[in-house]
Parts: C-alpha cells; structure tokens; sequence
C-alpha cells in the first residue's frame, strides 16, 4: 500500500487525531441531548396524562354534584307543589336545520343558579322509533366543551308536539352560546344523531 504524500508530518496526524476527538465529542453531545429529550418527553406525556385523568375525575365529580342540586331542586318543588301549584319554567327549542357560522344571539334570560327548568327539545317531522332511548349532551358553542349530559330519555308529546324532555337547573346555563345535541339509541343498533338545538344565554 502507498502511503499517502504528507501525512508521515506530526503536524497532520495530531490534526487528525484533534478532529477525531471533536467528533467523538459531538456524537457524545448529539447522544446526551436525545437521552434527556426524550426524558423530557416521557415526562410530559406521564403529567399531560395525570393531568387528563384529574380532568376526568373532576368533571364525574361535578356532573354527581349538578345531578345532586337537580335532585334536591325537584324534590324542593314537589314539596312546594304539594303546598301551592307551582307553574315550572320550560325552555323550548326546536332542531337546526344548519349550524350557523356564528354563535346566536342571547335570547334567553339568565335563570337562578338553583332554578329547576324543564328542557323541551323538539323532535325533526320524520318518524322516531317510539321504543327508543334518547341522551342530551350540552356543549359551549365555541370551545365544544360539555357542560351538561344525561340518557335515558324517552319520547312525549306534549301540546301534540312530539320532544325529548329533561329537568336542568339554572347553573348549567351561564352567559354565553350553547349548542345542544340529541341521539337516539335503539337496543340492537349503533347511536344515530336526531337533531341539534342551539340557545344563547344573556349576562
């Protein structure tokens, strides 16, 4: 083999030896930076997940006490109605037949935080299986966030106006946009979407 011109001088071979080194360096360096990256990584995934979990924890510990108040506010107006007749607030809405792309205007006066309402969605004009089940869920317009849900329900008609009925108190509704969304489960099948309802509240 020939050796190469040059390279038999000090000066080139402690070059060479200098740049290994600095390349050994490097990869150690480039090798510590992913090991703690992706520390760092399985850490944020481990608290975005504890932090999910306490999310889910404090949303089922809020839905047990709204359902709570619902309860004792229902329990509180039979009590009254055994009295003195009590004439129940309703609120009415009928389906959208597209969602806008703005939020409605607030139509709808803010209830007591403690005030029972009875929820009246209206039903689309296509028949509804009368064995069916029905579940609301009431999302912020804007965020989707849900701040009311229940299942359950079934079908009446009231005033010959076929619709879903559920009691609510006044917290669920704090100033803003709501949209509502009605499903229907039937035993033996998938949950198919009936309707979506939409109400602003004002301040």
């Amino acid at each position: 083999m020939r050796p190469v011109s040059g390279f038999e001088r000090p000066v080139l071979q402690w070059l060479f030896i200098a740049l290994g080194i600095v390349l050994i360096a490097v990869a150690a360096a480039e090798g510590i930076a992913l090991k703690r990256a992706r520390a760092e990584t399985a850490t944020l995934r481990a608290a975005d997940q504890h932090a999910r979990i306490e999310i889910d924890k404090l949303s089922a510990e809020a839905a047990r006490e709204r359902a709570a108040r619902e309860s004792f506010s229902l329990q509180l107006a039979r009590q009254r109605g055994a009295a003195s007749p009590v004439t129940q607030p309703t609120l009415t809405l009928s389906p959208l037949t597209k969602r806008a792309a703005q939020p409605p205007e607030p139509t709808v006066a803010r209830p007591p935080d403690h005030q029972t309402i009875q929820l009246r969605l209206l039903l689309p004009g296509r028949t509804e299986s009368p064995n069916a089940n029905y579940s609301i869920v009431i999302r912020s317009w804007t965020g989707g966030d849900t701040v009311w849900s229940r299942s359950g329900l079934t079908m009446t008609t009231v005033d010959n106006k076929r619709m879903v009925t559920a009691l609510i108190t006044g917290d669920v509704f704090a100033p803003g946009a709501y949209e509502v969304a009605l499903t229907r489960i039937v035993a033996g099948s998938s949950p198919a979407d009936v309707a979506s309802y939409e109400v602003a509240i004002r301040p």
